[in-house]
């Protein structure tokens, strides 16, 4: 019994570590990812570029699917 339950013990050890090292990995991430968002804001944002091509502006466009 005293086996089991030091097995029992063990694995419930290494599921709280596996759990904070997801945790910290997970903050890691969103760490990242605001740091990208704040770097997103921060940059020049730029127009689309002029239509240049001579051509009519229907081609710009889908037609609709029957």
């Amino acid at each position: 019994m005293s086996i089991q339950i030091a097995k029992l013990i063990a694995a419930l050890a290494e599921s709280e570590r596996r759990r904070v090292a997801e945790q910290e990995s997970m903050s890691e991430t969103v760490q990242q990812i605001k740091e990208q968002v704040m770097n997103l804001t921060r940059r020049p944002t730029t127009s689309a570029p002029d239509d240049t091509d001579d051509e009519s502006d229907e081609d710009d466009y889908v037609d609709l699917t029957p």
